[in-house]
């Protein structure tokens, strides 16, 4: 019997403690007390850091095409240096692209890269030899008219990609006449 009335005791001593016993919430701005099983309000504040992000694309590549160039890369462009200035990694994107073949009578645009004889596809390829315009088509990025979402390169904090502009050319392309091709870049954080 009184082990009976001192487990009763105990029990009824660790109900009272448990009930009676408070969790604490700090922070640097409110303190409270908070009973457990109840809710409270907390008020928490915050800060957006802005990220400045500073990337250069040149804003003008002049490119030739020409059937002469041996290898499946019919265009001949400069390097394309493309520099994040950020401490900040940003991918480079194309999203949408304008392009104007009035100068090219009977002529038409490709975004697959596969060209039928009148139709001539430009994009963009990473550089794997440096200094050195690429004359296989090995996986470029080509260009669709119109919008679309195309990754050209990822660039790290403080770090430079090159590509160069390639492009295959049907055979039933005018050998003279100009042609203009306007990507809009769109440069994200990673």
């Amino acid at each position: 019997m009184k082990q009976k009335k001192f487990r009763m005791f105990l029990l009824t001593v660790l109900t009272v403690s448990l009930l009676a016993t408070c969790a604490y919430a700090a922070g640097d701005y409110q303190t409270a007390n908070v009973p457990i099983g109840s809710s409270s309000e907390v008020v928490m504040d915050g800060d957006i850091q802005p990220t400045l992000m500073s990337v250069t694309i040149p804003a003008y590549v002049p490119f030739t095409v020409s059937r002469a160039l041996e290898g499946s890369n019919k265009v001949i462009s400069p390097r394309i240096t493309m520099s994040n200035l950020s401490g900040t990694p940003v991918t480079v994107n194309v999203a949408y692209a304008r392009v104007d073949l009035s100068g090219l009578r009977n002529t038409a645009w490709s975004s697959s890269g596969i060209v039928q004889p009148n139709q001539i596809a430009v994009g963009f390829q990473p550089e794997t030899v440096e200094n050195q315009m690429p004359v296989s088509l090995s996986d470029p990025q080509w260009l669709a008219q119109g919008p679309q979402s195309l990754n050209i390169a990822d660039l790290y904090a403080y770090s430079s990609s090159t590509v160069y502009v390639v492009g295959a050319l049907g055979n039933q392309v005018p050998g003279e006449g100009s042609f203009t091709v306007i990507p809009t870049f769109v440069v994200r954080p990673v």
